[in-house]
This record gives C-alpha cells, sequence and structure tokens, in this order.
C-alpha cells in the first residue's frame, strides 16, 4: 500500500509538471483535457504495471528522470508530497506496530467517508434546486432558473442561472452560449472525475492543483468555441467582465470563477504559437511521459522507492491572493488605504484598498505579514490569511493633528453602456420622474439628496429600486416637512457634464440623464464642521466625440469613416473634413480610417476627447518608420509598475503657490512620447487647469525615469502616453 501510494503521488506530480511547464500557456485545449484526465488515470494504474528488467544488461537506469525538471512553481521541488503518517515508508530502527498502522487506517476511511459523503450530499442538493426550480428547453438542452444569486454553471446537460437575472434579460446570449459549450463537450465528467480522486486522495494535495487546471481549461475550451466565428473578442471579454461578480457558484458544476477572469482574458486576446510549436510541445509531453512510463514500470525500480530517495519537505501548495476590506472601528469602509507585504528578495507588493474599502493583494508569500497604513490611523502589522476575506479595521490616531476623513461614493446609471434606457429611478419629492419628464430642480432649493442603491433601494422601492434611485426632496415639499435638511449637514457642490453648476436651474430631460455620481466625503474626528457632498451629473449628449481630421499638410480629410467600440454607428466625415459621432462609452477606442492611410487609434480614457474639438492628423500608408500609436498590442510601463509610477509623481510634485493663492485645483493630464527605448519626448499639456500647475506637471514629467518600451507584433514601438497628475487642496482650504 505505501509503495503504491509513493509511486501514484509521484506520477501525479510529475505529469502536472509537464503539463505546466509545456502545455498550459498554448492554447492546445482539446489535447490538455485529454492529458490532465489520463495523467490522473495513468497514476492511479501505473503501480501495478511491472515490467522485469535484468540491470545487468541496462546499466544506468537509476539516472532516466532527472526527478527536480518537472514541478510546477507553485511547488517546492521535491519528488513527493509530505505523506501523512499513514503512508510513511518504514525505518529499520523504528518500525511501526500494528496497532498504529490500523488506527491510521481508520483515520484514513473516516475522512474518506466525509468526503464521501459531501460528495453524495453535493449530488442530493443539486438535484433538489433541479427539481423545485423552473425549467426550460434551449437547443435540446435544460435551463433551470435558480432564485438564488448565482453564476451561470453547468451540470451535464443543464444549465443553472438565475432567475431575475434571465427573466430582465441580464445575461449576455455570449454567456449562455459559454455554458451551453460546457453542456456539449461534457465537463461535468471531467469535473466528477477530480472529485472522486479528492475522495480516496484527500491527504495529497497535488489534486488541488489538477481541479484548478482542469477548470481553467474548460473555460478556455467554452471561451474558444464561443469567439470562433465572431471578430470582436473585446465585446465578449467586456461582457464577461461585466457580468461576473461576486455570486455564489454551485459545488460540482462547471461555472463562471472571478480568480479565473484574467487568464481567460489572457489566453482570449494571446494569438497562437503554431503548428510547430504545437508539434514540438506535444511530441515532448508524450515522449517525457512515455520514457518516466518506462522508468516506473521496471521491477527493481520498485525497490529503490526507499525514504533516501524520497527525503524532503514534500509539496507545499502556495496561496498568493489575500482578499479583504478596510474600515474603521465603527465599519466604515476606508478607501486609499495602503496594504503591503515584503517578499524573500526584500522586494515589497502592495496595493490600495478601493472606494468600498476592499482591496486584492496578490503574490503574497506564505506565512507573510501585512503591513496597513493610512493618513491619520495606527499602522497596523497582522497577519496574511488566505482562507477568507479579511476584515481589517483600524483605529484613529490620537496624536494626529489635522483631519480624519472617509470618503463613500455611489453611483446610478440611468443608461446601460450601449445608452439604452435603465430601470433606475428619479425620485423627486415622492414623485417618481417619467422617462420623458425633465429633470428640473434648483440646486438652492433642494433638500436632501441621496442615492439609493441595493438593500437601501430594495428595502425603500421593492423590487422597482433594484436597480437603483436618486432620491430628491426640495424645501417647498410640505409632505416631507419633517425631513432634516442636507444642508444643516453638508456643503454640496453639484456639477453637470463636469463643469460646476453656480447654482443655476438643472433642467435635463429624463431620456438623456446618463448616470449620478455622489461622493460623500465625512470628518471622522472633528464634528463641528459641515462635511463635504459633490454631486456629478452626466448626460447621454456629454459622451460624444467631434472634431476635424487632416492629412500630413494639415488638409481636410472628406470621407474618413469613424467607428467606436460597442457602438455599431459608423460617421464618415464630411466634405470639410468635420465629424461627430454620438453615444461613445467612457474609455472607448475611436478607429479613423481611409484607404491608402494609417489607421488611426484614438483613447476617450480620463474622458479628454469628450466635448472638445480633436483634430485628428492622418499619415498615408508606407511612410518610414517614425509611427506613433495610440494603442499598441503592449502599452508602455513603468519600472514597477502604475504604483511605482504614482509614487515617483506623489514625491517629485510641489503645489506652485500661485496656485495656491488663487485655489486652483484639478486633473492637468500630459500626454508625451514614449520612444522605443523608452524615452519621455515631447511633453505637452493634453488637458490643462492654470498655468502653474501646467507648468509643474511638465517639470515633474521632465525627470522621469525611463520606461519600458511599448511593443506591437513583438517590436519595440513608438507609442503616446497620457499621464494624468491630479492637484488637490485641502479640506480645509475649500470655501464654504
Amino acid at each position: 500500500m505505501t509503495t503504491y501510494v509513493l509511486k501514484s503521488s509521484f506520477c501525479l506530480i510529475i505529469f502536472f509538471g509537464l503539463y505546466w511547464f509545456l502545455l498550459r500557456r498554448e492554447k492546445l485545449f482539446v489535447f490538455n483535457r485529454f492529458f490532465l484526465i489520463l495523467s490522473i488515470v495513468f497514476s492511479l494504474v501505473v503501480p501495478f504495471v511491472s515490467i522485469t528488467v535484468d540491470l545487468q544488461t541496462a546499466p544506468g537506469l537509476k539516472s532516466v528522470i532527472p526527478v527536480n525538471k518537472y514541478f510546477t512553481p507553485e511547488i517546492v521541488s521535491n519528488p513527493l508530497p509530505d505523506a501523512p503518517a499513514s503512508i510513511h515508508t518504514y525505518s529499520d530502527k523504528q518500525p511501526l506496530v500494528v496497532n498504529t498502522s490500523a488506527i491510521l487506517l481508520t483515520i484514513y476511511v473516516l475522512v474518506a467517508i466525509l468526503f464521501l459523503i459531501r460528495f453524495l450530499r453535493n449530488i442530493h442538493f443539486l438535484s433538489q434546486r433541479t427539481k423545485s426550480s423552473e425549467k426550460i428547453t434551449f437547443k435540446g438542452y435544460r435551463i433551470v432558473l435558480i432564485p438564488a444569486l448565482i453564476n451561470p454553471c453547468c451540470f451535464l446537460k443543464s444549465i443553472y442561472l438565475n432567475k431575475t437575472d434571465y427573466l430582465n434579460g441580464t445575461i449576455a446570449q455570449a454567456l449562455i452560449d459559454h455554458e451551453l459549450e460546457h453542456a456539449k463537450q461534457y465537463h461535468t465528467i471531467d469535473i466528477i472525475l477530480i472529485e472522486l480522486v479528492k475522495i480516496f486522495y484527500w491527504f495529497n494535495p497535488v489534486h488541488v492543483l489538477y481541479d484548478r487546471a482542469i477548470r481553467i481549461n474548460h473555460e478556455y475550451l467554452a471561451d474558444n468555441e464561443v469567439i470562433r466565428d465572431k471578430s470582436d473578442i473585446k465585446d465578449y471579454a467586456e461582457k464577461l467582465l461585466s457580468f461576473i461578480a461576486c455570486k455564489i457558484n454551485i459545488s460540482l458544476t462547471s461555472a463562471s470563477n472571478h480568480s479565473f477572469t484574467k487568464k481567460r482574458l489572457m489566453m482570449m486576446m494571446k494569438s497562437g504559437s503554431g503548428r510547430f510549436i504545437y508539434g514540438i510541445r506535444i511530441a515532448a509531453a508524450l515522449s517525457l511521459g512515455a520514457l518516466f512510463f518506462m522508468s516506473m514500470s521496471f521491477k527493481e525500480a520498485d525497490n529503490e522507492l526507499s525514504e533516501n530517495n524520497f527525503s524532503g519537505t514534500g509539496t507545499k501548495i502556495t496561496q498568493n491572493v489575500v482578499r479583504g476590506i478596510v474600515t474603521t472601528n465603527d465599519g466604515i469602509p476606508l478607501s486609499g488605504v495602503t496594504i503591503k507585504t515584503t517578499l524573500n528578495n526584500n522586494q515589497s507588493v502592495e496595493t490600495i484598498s478601493d472606494f468600498d474599502g476592499r482591496f486584492n493583494l496578490n503574490d503574497v508569500q506564505s506565512g507573510a505579514s501585512l503591513l496597513i497604513e493610512y493618513r491619520g490611523f495606527k499602522t497596523q502589522t497582522i497577519k496574511a490569511d488566505f482562507s477568507s476575506v479579511m476584515v481589517i479595521k483600524l483605529v484613529i490616531d490620537p496624536n494626529f493633528k489635522g483631519d480624519i476623513f472617509t470618503n463613500v461614493v455611489q453611483i446610478v446609471n440611468l443608461r446601460h453602456s450601449d445608452f439604452s434606457p435603465a430601470n433606475a429611478l428619479v425620485v423627486i419629492n415622492g414623485r417618481i420622474l417619467d422617462y420623458k419628464d425633465n429633470l428640473k430642480v434648483n440646486p438652492d432649493e433642494m433638500r436632501t439628496f441621496k442615492a439609493l442603491k441595493d438593500k437601501d433601494a430594495l428595502k425603500k422601492y421593492g423590487e422597482k429600486g433594484k436597480d437603483g434611485v436618486i432620491e430628491i426632496t426640495t424645501y417647498g415639499n410640505k409632505t416631507r416637512s419633517g425631513v432634516a435638511s442636507d444642508s444643516s449637514k453638508y456643503r454640496t457642490s453639484i456639477s453637470i457634464n463636469k463643469v460646476s453648476n453656480k447654482g443655476e436651474l438643472i433642467d435635463i430631460p429624463g431620456s438623456n440623464l446618463q448616470y449620478v455620481q455622489v461622493w460623500t466625503y465625512h470628518y471622522l474626528n472633528k464634528t463641528n464642521k459641515k462635511e463635504i457632498r459633490s454631486i456629478s451629473i452626466a448626460t447621454r449628449d456629454y459622451f460624444k466625440v467631434k472634431g476635424l481630421v487632416v492629412n500630413e499638410n494639415k488638409k481636410p480629410l472628406p470621407g474618413v469613416k469613424i467607428t467606436a467600440t460597442d457602438n455599431p454607428a459608423v460617421e464618415t466625415s464630411d466634405k470639410n473634413g468635420r465629424f461627430l459621432i454620438n453615444d461613445v462609452r467612457e474609455g472607448a477606442i475611436l478607429d479613423f480610417s481611409m484607404p491608402e492611410y494609417k489607421t488611426y487609434h484614438l483613447s476617450t480614457l480620463y474622458e479628454v476627447a469628450f466635448n472638445i474639438d480633436l483634430t485628428v492628423q492622418l499619415e498615408k500608408d508606407g511612410k518610414e518608420n517614425n509611427d506613433i500609436f495610440e494603442k499598441a498590442e503592449k502599452m508602455p510601463q513603468y519600472p514597477g509598475g502604475d504604483m511605482e509610477l504614482l509614487k515617483f509623481i506623489a514625491m517629485n510634485t510641489q503645489y506652485p503657490e500661485a496656485a495656491k493663492t488663487e485655489k486652483a485645483q484639478g486633473k492637468v493630464i500630459v500626454k508625451f512620447i514614449v520612444d522605443t527605448e523608452g524615452k519621455v519626448k515631447d511633453a505637452v499639456i493634453f488637458k490643462g487647469v492654470h498655468p502653474a500647475l501646467d507648468a509643474e506637471a511638465l517639470r515633474v514629467v521632465g525627470k522621469l525615469e525611463r520606461f519600458i518600451p511599448g511593443t506591437d507584433g513583438g517590436n519595440p514601438v513608438n507609442v503616446y502616453y497620457y499621464l494624468p497628475i491630479n492637484f488637490s487642496l485641502p479640506i480645509s482650504n475649500i470655501q464654504k
């Protein structure tokens, strides 16, 4: 029994090593699927195969397999995992007694029974959910509508969807097609196989690696079939990102996993290595596998599976992602908190919490500690927890001199990304605004302004509030005279389409509203000040791009086609070279194309393209060779990543006195070229705020070190880089 466990475990690790180093990064999805499954089956069978060989005529067999070359990066380089006491090899000096063996065997059987009960319970749970839920026949398969918040998933020929999402049409057809592919390709069989392996091999952690590899390969297979006949991979990827959320997955099913999303997107965008490379990798995997089979099957080789051959610390699975939320002692989420840890090479990795206090920190080593820092709070050092979402509560530092505040942001979208109407509500003085009505209100007469989402909206407005509610009351509303005025608590500023509202009447057609965003700044250590609230309203007509297309001689170019991602419309520049394209979402890429000219790609990142007159210059095809890309396959990157770039900007920027005096603040965007050597060239102000702030931004950019250059087709290229530098005065300096 001991020899069997050692040999089968060794086989599992070696074959997984072959997959990890030779196959996992290639688009060999069908081959990889069968390689992984057959590796498991082979590893369970091979200990029973024995080939008698006379070592007198076959010298050198002891060194056929250089063991330490075939392990995955997540695994410590040892031939075998730590075996539990029940399967340790016997020692001549310390023989195990029968009673001890019986106890260990009993423990093994009991734990295996518990895992078997868990497996059967999951089968029963899935069966009960299927029986009690509404079912629909679709393309020969069965769609089961589950009331619970679940990700789309598949078991055998059944596809499980959240009933509300399906009936409201929020699940894109491409995502349903993805689950259909799981059913068509019988992925459930693979999952059941690995679940059975877990039951009887529960003590061996290598099954975790196989389980993860099999499931991500299933996702690759399904993704590949969905996008095979579609040219717009980005559209599918964005639908995938927008839908996968913090929903539960049903056990034993093929389900979308949030942790796999990044890998799936990278694999979708990756180009294939070509048949020659594929052939080499397949041949290498099969040849090495066959060689390993031969060495493991020799009868004399079995006698050498001794303690000397398999000493070491064993297999160690490294969990390297820490997730959590940072709050005050009273449970208020804190954004902008720095969370970092130090690696063995004395380098550090860090991240900051987002607007709801949540964070993900990658590449954390086992046993590492996290350093938590935030202005005005005591610094904490805590042990990393990989098993659950960490909840970290910070305590205010009583010795800190200055204001301590946190902010909460809520966004209610009134239109979808394609600008079709959403089901969000606008409520003024208790009356729900009709889609055809106008949002008409005087900011000075606003008594309260609230953005309600999720539980708050559902609790007050029921199902009608599921997509969010904007709730406004005015002083003239006698029916709500008992409501306290927000003006007693907040100093409110309002902007329409990024332009500050000076108290003018807000009069916007409901059909034109895009979103309302509310930032609320709460002081934590001073209660005698009014808190600050910033309301930002955006309308549909704000998201338009207009301008002039010219050639290299600055002459207008008529007939240029302009398209935008997520927008089916195709616009054409007029006889004067002018163009206008509406309904361009934030972050979209615009393409300007014309025969005999190079296509120009314009990014709307940082909203710089909206509501300003652009001049787009097209270059003739065949022009040698100082092309400058707006968007390359791989964009330039500052050494150490965006976090290091932000640090450099923060440490080298000084707030000009002239700007302080005039209370000037805002976001300056500097445009420059990162050339093929990574040098920063030709920096200009793309979006200015104040002459002094603009000059300071250019000065800081001039001090930047070299970037890692961008590449296109594997070759370094010149790329435009847009760097936003935010100048913000302390809140105490903002005029009441």
